[in-house]
């Protein structure tokens, strides 16, 4: 005979399972820190990615205002400006990257440790047959 409840229950994990399982098993392979240190280090190398696009662009605009500022100042110092720029805008995007992807991993924890008690309900209503 069926287990009306012992269906729910394993309805309720199946769908979970094919939504948020498969990212949730992803993110669930790696420690917090690897996890975090990993997503943070893909966010510096876009950051980075972006800063020269804009530094290229904004060269590209303001051309003659840039050769004008490299020849009457010193190099050093507009390279100096374009690197406290570049720190700023990276130091602000990996901060932001890794607070959202420590909470994204704790939550991703939370799901799974609800996931997990469900199985072990499981487990016991199949000890009880």
């Amino acid at each position: 005979m069926l287990n009306e409840e012992r269906v729910i229950l394993m309805t309720r994990m199946a769908a979970f399972e094919q939504h948020e399982g498969k990212k949730n098993n992803a993110i669930n392979s790696y420690f917090r820190s690897d996890y975090v240190g990993y997503e943070v280090l893909k966010s510096i190398i876009s950051a980075t990615i972006v800063y020269l696009i804009l530094v290229a662009a904004y060269v590209m605009y303001h051309f003659s205002d840039v050769l004008q500022d490299i020849y009457n100042t010193d190099v050093m110092g507009t390279a100096r400006k374009y690197l406290v720029y570049y720190i700023a805008l990276v130091g602000v995007y990996s901060l932001i990257s890794g607070v959202y992807y420590s909470i994204r991993y704790r939550k991703m924890r939370g799901s799974m440790r609800a996931y997990y008690a469900c199985l072990k309900k499981l487990g016991r209503m199949y000890e009880k047959e």
